[in-house]
């Protein structure tokens, strides 16, 4: 499990509470549950304390499960081939 993009340095000051825009930086991780057992309960603790960040994260934690359910689709042949195209013109592009 990881601590998140700024569990290093929450580490390192000593915070010991997430704020909302540790909500903000950490919600992919909490959604997947990949938080630290620390940093998730600092992320559950701050969602009881604050009434802007649960919807928040209940409307990402939806959007998340609702993609995860969605069939996979493969991009038609021509589609393809415009990409690759761009992607080719853009990296002979100089500088």
């Amino acid at each position: 499990m990881r601590g998140g993009p700024f569990g290093w340095l929450r580490r390192l000051v000593g915070k010991d509470e997430f704020d909302c825009r540790d909500v903000l930086a950490n919600c992919s991780d909490y959604v997947d549950e990949e938080l630290s057992e620390r940093d998730a309960q600092l992320f559950d603790a701050h969602l009881d304390d604050c009434p802007d960040c649960p919807p928040y994260v209940a409307t990402f934690k939806a959007t998340v499960m609702t993609m995860r359910d969605l069939e996979p689709k493969t991009a038609p042949p021509e589609l393809r081939e415009r990409i690759h195209a761009r992607i080719a013109a853009e990296s002979e592009r100089p500088g």
